[in-house]
């Protein structure tokens, strides 16, 4: 008979593992983490307060700090909550005392008297909760120790708390009164204790409503309604443009908080008005703001209008599906304005005509015209399934030009039917939106549409121009969150902080300000205020960054597509990548590298490409490549910059040593090379490109440092 001794116990330890987007930030002191999709491993480096936490470092995914600035402007707004502050003895941190006293309108912090508790435009019984309507109690807070959540009870007897951690407690609702929260453990000199009054479910009842029947904000104020039940400049903001509760982050450490947008956000948009009833449709026809010609002089024969404009041809068809129609606009005979098909193109002018009593010559204003034939389109059944039979416009299927020049297809334009934010299912057969593709955070492209046969009243869109200011989610919500931040009767705002506005008017330009990015001088870091805050922002970048893996499949809301690479952009400093052949080649005898860092050197100019922190190391060695290409003509650059700083002392200024050996060829219509040098100031050294090719180049390099001195 076996025996336990006999027994064969088969144990298996298995580490954390999954997307590279879902890595922890910060993994536990000693946990080990795999990421599938990136095949990189790291373990966690120190404990939850380690200041490394507080430290974001790039990820050598190419372009990752350029990517993520692009996303800090344009994806992400930065706010305040009301907030207050205990981490000095100046707070009255001594060791014995339990209780602490503020009120709405004391500093934050003893330290910081950058803001108050509540801003001061907040009105006489207006510090109350938005989500019950009363005073602020326990349960309306989060209120953290050393970055770890503690539970509050709103009991008046300290000795009565078991398992809660604190009592809270206010006397009125207004800024002078005070608010008192009473520790059951003595806070020590060195805790550091953060009262945050929202977090983000109260964020998302601004956005949303205090129910699915209840448009207001906050019980029995109606002044401002929810930003979804808000007209936006194309009605109300529907289902699938609605912003994701995982974008919405309120760091309770810090009192600050972000809000992503995706790029379904920032992009321009037209949206049908009601269910699409009538599929007969011809031409459906677009043009970019962005391609207006001004100043263009004409002269007519009878109706036809003949414009000057240099390699016409190039610009202008005369075949379907292609830019074969112009919009003019400000004539100096309003005759010539309108939309016309293109008659002829050719080196020097384009030709068109017009209908009226035409002057004979004059000046004009012409946008290109691009026409999508959707005359094939089924009669019958529903928008979506009719259109998706036609090449050219939705998901972009299929090439619509043709010519010189323009074979290049106008690959920005979608139109989609609309889809669940949440399920990926098809919300409406019978409603769209017609929009751009997205790139990596790119500047809004701003069109118009022009009606041609009813196709546009059929389709329920409004011909028109539809801009960045008006026709954007961001710059309805930028204009939103100012309108509630400075309402008397709300108090869930103290700042609202963007970097690239998509909104300006006189009404909210003072009630919006800026932030920076705390990135050291080499560009390799990105430092925070705390622990929270810096996981929470890698959070958001790299889930803002990883979307554009879906948005070629229609039912994520698919705009457009960018080729992701799997590391993502940012790590917690404290994410330490451990050594292996699949992350990384380093020590093997043939070492291949999938990224680099990149810098663009524009032609014929001078380009900082990377500034160094002198304070840590002073020598480098620099492998580089320098491309440009585009079909004979041919640019390319290889070489080793080997650099080295050093200081004269005495009061000498500081210099650098440079040796820059590369070679280079210049093929075709390319002339001109690319040389280097660098300058050293106030502790940084600044390498730049000096360029006379007369083509801008793309750099890639690899970068290897350490210090001379041997003290």
């Amino acid at each position: 008979m076996a025996t336990s001794n006999n027994t064969v116990v088969v144990s298996r330890i298995q580490n954390r593992r999954g997307l590279k987007q879902d890595l922890p930030q910060p993994l536990r002191s000693g946990e080990i983490g795999l990421s599938t999709d990136s095949r990189q491993v790291f373990i966690g480096g120190g404990e939850i307060n380690s200041t490394e936490n507080k430290v974001l470092i790039f990820e050598n995914t190419d372009n990752a700090k350029q990517i993520v600035d692009s996303i800090a402007n344009n994806q992400i707004i930065s706010f305040t909550v009301p907030h207050r502050r205990y981490n000095t003895s100046l707070d009255g941190l001594d060791g014995n005392a339990k209780a602490f006293t503020h009120t709405g309108s004391t500093d934050v912090s003893a330290t910081n008297s950058s803001r108050d508790v509540f801003r001061s435009t907040v009105g006489a019984g207006s510090v109350v909760s938005i989500e019950s309507g009363a005073a602020f109690d326990a349960d309306d807070l989060t209120v953290v120790k050393n970055g770890i959540v503690l539970t509050g009870n709103n009991t008046a007897n300290i000795s009565a708390l078991t398992t809660e951690d604190y009592i809270f407690s206010t006397a009125g609702t207004n800024l002078s009164n005070d608010h008192t929260i009473t520790f059951k453990t003595i806070p020590q000199t060195s805790d550091d204790i953060g009262i945050t009054y929202y977090g983000n479910s109260a964020i998302t009842r601004v956005l949303d409503g205090a129910s699915s029947s209840d448009q207001n904000i906050k019980p029995g104020f109606s002044a401002l309604t929810n930003f979804y039940n808000r007209n936006v400049g194309f009605g109300t903001v529907p289902q699938f443009l609605q912003i994701p509760t995982d974008l919405i982050v309120v760091n309770a450490t810090t009192g600050t908080g972000y809000l992503g947008v995706q790029h379904k956000h920032i992009a321009v948009m037209a949206l049908s008005t009601a269910d699409v009833d009538t599929l007969t449709f011809t031409d459906f026809l677009v043009s970019r703001n962005s391609e207006k010609v001004t100043g263009a002089n004409f002269t007519t024969a009878g109706q036809t209008v003949r414009v000057a404009y240099a390699n016409a041809n190039e610009k202008y068809a005369t075949t379907a599906n292609n830019f074969n129609r112009v919009y003019v606009t400000g004539g100096s005979d309003s005759d010539v304005d309108g939309v016309y098909p293109i008659t002829a193109a050719n080196a020097t002018h384009f030709t068109y005509t017009a209908v009226g009593t035409l002057a004979a010559s004059g000046t004009l204003a012409h946008t290109r015209v691009l026409e999508f034939d959707i005359s094939g389109a089924p009669s019958s059944g529903n928008v979506t399934t009719s259109l998706n039979t036609v090449a050219g416009i939705i998901n972009n299927t299929g090439n619509i030009t043709t010519g010189s020049t323009i074979t290049q297809a106008w690959h920005s334009l979608n139109l989609q039917p609309q889809y669940s934010t949440t399920t990926g299912a098809q919300l409406s057969s019978e409603k769209l939106y017609f929009t751009h593709r997205s790139t990596q955070s790119s500047t809004p492209l701003e069109f118009t549409l022009h009606e041609s046969d009813s196709t546009l009243t059929n389709l329920k869109l409004t011909a028109g121009a539809y801009t960045q200011s008006t026709n954007t989610i961001r710059a309805q919500l930028e204009q939103f969150l100012a309108e509630a931040m400075v309402n008397p009767n709300l108090n869930v705002f103290e700042n609202i902080k963007v970097n690239q506005r998509y909104k300006s008017n006189s009404s909210i330009d003072g009630s919006i300000n800026t932030y920076t990015l705390n990135t050291n001088t080499e560009g390799t870091e990105i430092s925070f205020d705390s622990n929270e805050e810096a996981r929470n922002f890698s959070t958001l970048v790299n889930k803002l960054y990883f979307e554009y893996s879906i948005y070629n499949t229609p039912g994520a809301g698919g705009l457009g597509s960018l080729t992701v690479n799997s590391r993502g952009l940012t790590n917690v400093k404290n994410n330490i990548q451990l050594q292996t052949a699949e992350g990384a080649a380093s020590g093997l005898p043939d070492v291949a590298y999938d990224s680099t860092e990149t810098a663009s050197v524009p032609a014929s100019a001078n380009t900082n490409i990377k500034t160094f922190d002198m304070s840590t190391y002073d020598t480098f060695v620099i492998d580089y490549t320098l491309d440009f290409r585009n079909g004979a003509n041919l640019y390319r650059k290889v070489g080793l910059l080997q650099l080295t700083s050093y200081d004269y002392g005495s009061g000498q200024p500081a210099d650098v040593v440079i040796q820059d050996y590369g070679t280079d060829k210049a093929v075709g219509s390319v002339t001109g090379n690319v040389q280097f040098t660098a300058n050293v100031a106030s502790s940084v050294l600044t390498l730049t490109a000096i360029s006379s090719v007369n083509q801008s180049c793309s750099m890639k390099y690899l970068v290897r440092k350490w210090n001379a001195p041997s003290t």
